[in-house]
């Protein structure tokens, strides 16, 4: 039976507690060789963290036509166990009528829920580390392979800064050109690869731009990691026309990275919440959660009104994506000894 939210919480403040006073014991002024996990979701590395450790959201939740979801997805080799998470769903750059240049569309993504304890937000401390290492790999329409990023809240002053590393997955067989929907539960052939990101080469992003400025990541208290599909990018903006201007200026245009669906049944994480209040257009109400009985399984808004607004980047880029994820862990690597 899983722990309750009150449970889950006492035994994070202990962990912290421990943590902390090993730090002191030992004050160990140099890095330490072992690697210093993020997120499992392979037996092979307990604990495995499971989907309600994550809030997952898509330009859906603003009026777009995106859809996200996070599943566990079981070992194929070892009955019981589990081989890796699915990010999956469709990928729409189109926009409805009545939300025309008021979102940006074609976004999705999922990162954890914030940690709270006895001592505040727990957080992760990458000070003594180089790389951000990920096992993943990708099925899906070809097009939306090298559109993923992760990203990186601190517990920085600004909640919707976040640094952010563009995820080089290489090309193989397991994406296509058709974009059909696939099950993420029956998968074969699947490549992981190895990633190993630089912390230094994160770069901060605010209201999903790069940010002019560029600060030095507050290393020490690493609130949130996270994966992103920004199926619009940033290579083939348009030009804003004079209402998406006006929207902009208003502080209306969606941040790609203000991710907050909650999983079926789950609370919803009221700061993610709030980033989400302040994306909607004017008088859209606040999205209902109940999954959607269609066929499919997934839910496409506005399907019985006015036919979507499709810009001529949309008309041949939807589909379907998926991101497999075995481990996500902080290390001191060198590329030149490996």
């Amino acid at each position: 039976m899983s722990a309750s939210p009150f449970q889950t919480y006492l035994s994070r403040s202990v962990d912290i507690f421990r943590r902390n006073t090993a730090k002191v014991l030992r004050m160990e002024p140099q890095p330490n060789s072992t690697a210093l996990p993020i997120f499992s979701f392979t037996d092979a590395q307990p604990p495995v963290n499971p989907p309600s450790d994550f809030a997952t959201g898509s330009d859906i939740d603003i009026g777009g036509l995106s859809t996200n979801e996070l599943t566990a997805v079981p070992s194929q080799e070892a009955e019981g166990g589990l081989s890796h998470i699915a990010f999956h769903g469709n990928m729409s750059l189109a926009v409805p009528p009545q939300y025309a240049g008021q979102i940006r569309t074609g976004y999705a993504g999922f990162r954890n829920k914030s940690r709270p304890s006895l001592f505040g937000d727990d957080t992760w401390n990458l000070d003594l580390y180089s790389h951000i290492k990920v096992e993943v790999a990708y099925r899906g329409l070809e097009a939306w392979r090298s559109r993923w990023v992760v990203n990186i809240q601190t517990a920085g002053p600004v909640k919707s800064d976040l640094f952010q590393h563009r995820l080089d997955l290489p090309s193989n067989s397991t994406s296509t050109q058709s974009g059909a929907t696939l099950d993420p539960l029956h998968c074969t052939g699947l490549q992981f690869t190895t990633l190993y990101l630089p912390i230094s080469s994160f770069l901060l992003t605010n209201m999903g731009t790069t940010s002019e400025v560029q600060i030095t990541m507050m290393r020490q208290k690493v609130r949130t990691f996270g994966f992103a599909l920004l199926g619009g990018g940033r290579d083939d903006a348009i030009a804003p026309t004079p209402a998406q201007q006006a929207a902009i200026e208003r502080g209306r245009i969606m941040a790609a990275g203000g991710f907050g669906r909650p999983g079926v049944d789950e609370e919803p994480d009221a700061e993610l919440e709030e980033l989400l209040a302040s994306d909607r257009p004017a008088g859209m109400p606040a999205p209902s959660y109940a999954k959607p009985a269609v066929a499919g399984a997934y839910h496409r808004v506005g399907s019985a009104g006015p036919a979507p607004v499709l810009t001529p980047h949309a008309l041949d880029r939807e589909g379907y994506y998926e991101l497999c994820v075995r481990s996500v862990e902080a290390v001191n690597y060198d590329p030149e000894m490996d």
